[in-house]
């Protein structure tokens, strides 16, 4: 199914993290969509693409301080303080209460974290884009497509990311499918 290559080493450290963040979520989960598919879908899209164990181990965590009780100490000390970096770079600020305000705080700490981690949230939103033609609400799925909009914008200089570019034609399809629905 997968062309992937991953050298044992690599892939037991891969697999720590899906065994930390699987063993985490079934403890303290909180998420109505099925965050373990969607965290494997992130991680395996990012590794398809090439992408090394530094991105995919932050990408296989990036929902586990939104979604499960781990704290910022304890991922650090599972997983280091770059992890963490990655991590917290690509996940809400739950202080903020005005939804496109708190997307746009995310995107522009994703941004100034760098590389590593615009390709992780890059690749987050592709996998979640999938869904939006499930919301029934069409202001909210225009709300949704809005945001990778303004998330590719901000991140354009990353135009060249095999990541980016998945979220740009997944983004564009969505757009299509969008208008003719209207």
């Amino acid at each position: 199914m997968f062309n992937i290559f991953v050298s044992p080493e690599d892939g037991f450290e891969i697999e720590k993290a899906i065994s930390f963040f699987v063993s985490e979520y079934a403890k303290t989960g909180n998420n109505p969509k099925p965050v373990i598919l969607h965290t494997l879908r992130v991680a395996f899209s990012l590794l398809e693409a090439g992408y090394p164990k530094d991105i995919v181990i932050p990408a296989i965590l990036h929902d586990v301080l939104e979604d499960t009780g781990v704290t910022e100490e304890q991922l650090e000390a599972a997983f280091g303080s770059r992890v963490l970096q990655l991590v917290k770079a690509v996940s809400y600020d739950e202080s903020i209460s005005d939804e496109m305000k708190k997307y746009q705080d995310m995107y522009t700490r994703t941004l100034a974290a760098g590389r590593e981690a615009v390709v992780i949230k890059a690749a987050d939103l592709q996998i979640n884009s999938i869904y939006v033609k499930l919301v029934p609400d069409k202001k909210k799925q225009e709300f949704l497509i809005n945001k990778e909009k303004y998330f590719l914008d901000l991140t354009k200089e990353y135009s060249d990311e095999p990541a980016w570019k998945s979220l740009r034609v997944r983004y564009e399809a969505e757009v299509a499918r969008f208008e003719t629905e209207k």
